[in-house]
């Protein structure tokens, strides 16, 4: 049954960059849709139930009407199929999907949903498009469900290494195009378990401009998860806890370094001058750590 509503969404054509949201015909991510959702909730969970729901919401939208109507529970009545084939799901009052007005007040839930944008896809802005496309062949297969999902998707993962890393990575790769599967085989490095936010700093100096081929050793990725653990301890063991010290997040220092600091250690609170001290242990650490692996290497 085709949509017999309101106008195709404007799908970008291969001019265009494409963005983590929407990055081609086949597929499209809706994982922050509604911005109301229980923690861990995933579509996907509730796959068979969802995609009526979209179906039905989609038939059901009256696309000339400018009435208020609020989300109510864990679904969106805006929430629906955005192409004729039912591949791509997204909010149909988007302006895309509707000559450029901008209807999403029609839900009544502020202006969250136009402000809605997880940090992996303002990491993605950040890259060139022949880098985009790098790093969404890695997605190829996948359907709106399981782009979407933090489990089958694994972007949501690779952002959190910041844009020096995936950069550095599409330019080894000459930005050919490869499958997840090829892609974790040739780089075991990013099977691991640890959280790439939290040691995306320490990765960064241990990798520098040259050492990509480290990514690329399985052993590796075990010395530097016992590295990241050793040197999470030691700062927890070594700061007490300041109700008063500003917020972390807060301090104008490096902030793949305050990620390291919140994500890693756990300090949540800290003043700038400790924290600089806390650097110093942590950037000797990562120098002898790299010293080692340069003794590795024959």
């Amino acid at each position: 049954m085709k949509n017999r509503n309101n106008s195709e969404f404007r799908i970008p054509n291969s001019q265009f960059a494409p963005t983590l949201c929407f990055p081609g015909t086949e597929k499209s991510c809706f994982a922050c849709c509604p911005p109301i959702r229980s923690k861990g909730y995933e579509h996907i969970q509730y796959k068979s139930m969802v995609r009526r729901v979209l179906r039905e919401n989609t038939l059901a939208f009256a696309g000339s009407s400018k009435s208020v109507r609020p989300i109510t529970g864990l679904s969106c009545w805006a929430l629906g199929y955005l192409d004729n084939e039912y591949k791509t799901v997204g909010c149909l009052l988007h302006p895309a999907k509707n000559m450029g007005e901008d209807l999403r007040f029609r839900v009544d839930y502020g202006e969250k949903c136009s402000r809605e944008s997880c940090l992996e896809a303002k990491t993605f802005l950040e890259l060139k498009t022949s880098e985009r496309k790098f790093w969404l062949s890695l997605t190829d297969g996948l359907d709106a469900f399981s782009y979407s999902s933090r489990r089958f998707n694994p972007l949501f993962k690779l952002m959190g290494w910041g844009v020096g890393l995936l950069q550095q990575i599409a330019f080894d790769e000459n930005n050919k195009a490869t499958t997840r599967h090829a892609f974790f085989r040739r780089y075991p490095f990013f099977s691991t378990g640890l959280n790439p936010r939290a040691n995306a700093y320490a990765l960064r100096q241990v990798i520098g401009k040259c050492k990509i081929d480290l990514l690329k050793s399985d052993a590796f990725r075990v010395r530097f998860e016992a590295f990241s653990g050793c040197i999470s301890v030691r700062l927890k063991d070594g700061v007490f806890p300041s109700p008063e010290a500003p917020y972390t997040h807060l301090l104008g220092l490096d902030r793949q370094f305050l990620d390291f600091l919140r994500l890693s250690a756990g300090i949540s609170r800290i003043e700038a001058e400790e924290a600089l001290r806390l650097k110093e242990i942590v950037d000797t650490a990562i120098t002898e750590f790299k010293s080692e692996e340069s003794d590795r290497i024959p």
